[in-house]
């Protein structure tokens, strides 16, 4: 096990063990919690018992590299559920997305449905499953977790961080894939993005299957972003089933998505799901502009010894070297919001007061200093 200093925002970490009141929870009720947490390094736990179903929970907490340095900035929280597990693997897939500026800066909360380090699943099954089936004597308990999930987690997140409150997503694989999916068809406004992975669509006679048509018939709109994401041998057929039975009902406002991820099967595609999800619900719109318009934006612009073109190819704007064909997609995200294709790289064009277009600023969201203003010259 690797032990490690980490850096602590000032206002967050004061003390290792603290007492929060919380109207929103009912009576008051204590909350542990951790700053070295060495599941990953450089996050948190917080404990806390429930007041809905008496039980123990464990939140495992990783906060963006400039959380703090602007307390008035509010990030989206991304929930994965089987904390115990999988925290882990989601905080360093996320890692890797967020560096290549593919990803906004965001909390991670990892959802562990008991305190115990020795039983980490000893509620799983319980509040995983939307309802009781005879061989698993302790299923049926969604519900009530759902409760627990909107009363307590979510508002003592958003008590002790800057959270986004419109911008949540809920991951989870297996029984957890099916309880997003299950929270999809109830509670479709909590959270803004569902990445639901290898979700148990076998359960209690095909359930979900059921939910989702009775959901149907008094719900027409549907305003989420919502990714399956299934493994190449995990029963295909039945994802592709429930798939094409929610795209065809043709939710307004719901943007859907189907994925496989090859040569995996039940648990071993993971990463790559959350890799896929994560791509999918961050990824920025794109408008298309007319030629005419983007004309107004190209030209040489320089900054010292930086010199760049901007062209339009293959109907976009293009950052290139000069006498260079090659180069970096400039994505219109609206008619004054411009995007280096598919990554958090923000252009924002300066114009002088006759409207004319004078230079180009640009910042990298993983590297927040590095600002760079280019004039046109010509």
């Amino acid at each position: 096990m690797i032990i490690k200093t980490i850096k602590q925002p000032k206002v967050c970490y004061l003390f290792f063990f603290i007492v929060v009141l919380y109207s929103q929870l009912g009576s008051t009720q204590t909350v542990s919690k951790d700053p070295k947490d060495l599941f990953v390094v450089g996050s948190e736990s917080i404990h806390f018992q429930s007041k809905i179903n008496d039980s123990e929970y464990t939140l495992h907490i990783n906060l963006p590299e400039s959380y703090g340095k602007d307390t008035t900035k509010t990030y989206p929280v991304f929930y994965a559920l089987d904390g115990y597990r999988i925290f882990g693997t989601t905080t360093h897939v996320y890692n890797g997305i967020w560096d290549d500026g593919f990803a906004p800066e965001i909390i991670i909360v990892g959802i562990t449905n008991s305190g115990s380090k020795e039983k980490p699943t000893l509620h799983r099954t319980r509040d995983l499953t939307p309802t009781a089936i005879e061989r698993l004597s302790t299923s049926g308990g969604a519900s009530t977790f759902l409760n627990v999930l909107k009363d307590e987690i979510i508002p003592l997140t958003d008590r002790l961080y800057n959270t986004d409150k419109t911008n949540r997503t809920l991951f989870g694989t297996s029984f957890a894939g099916m309880f997003t999916q299950y929270v999809l068809f109830t509670e479709p406004s909590l959270f803004a993005n569902y990445i639901i992975h290898n979700p148990t669509l076998w359960w209690d006679d095909e359930y979900l299957f059921a939910q989702e048509k009775t959901f149907y018939q008094n719900n027409k709109n549907l305003a989420a972003k919502v990714i399956f994401i299934n493994s190449e041998f995990n029963d295909t057929p039945t994802a592709t089933k429930m798939y094409k039975q929610i795209k065809n009902h043709s939710y307004t406002n719901m943007i859907l998505d189907f994925r496989v991820v090859d040569n995996m099967g039940h648990l071993g595609g993971e990463a790559a799901a959350i890799n896929q999800g994560m791509s999918f619900v961050y990824r920025r719109p794109t408008n298309s502009l007319s030629i005419e318009k983007l004309k107004a934006y190209c030209g040489t612009y320089k900054d010292g010894s930086y010199v760049r073109e901007i062209i339009i190819k293959d109907g976009v704007l293009t950052l290139v070297r000069p006498k260079e064909g090659e180069g970096a997609s400039i994505q219109a995200i609206n008619d004054t919001e411009f995007s280096i294709l598919g990554r958090y790289l923000d252009f924002k064009f300066n114009h002088n007061k006759k409207g004319e277009v004078i230079s180009f600023t640009n910042e990298l969201s993983t590297n927040p200093s590095r600002i760079r203003t280019a004039v046109k010259i010509k």
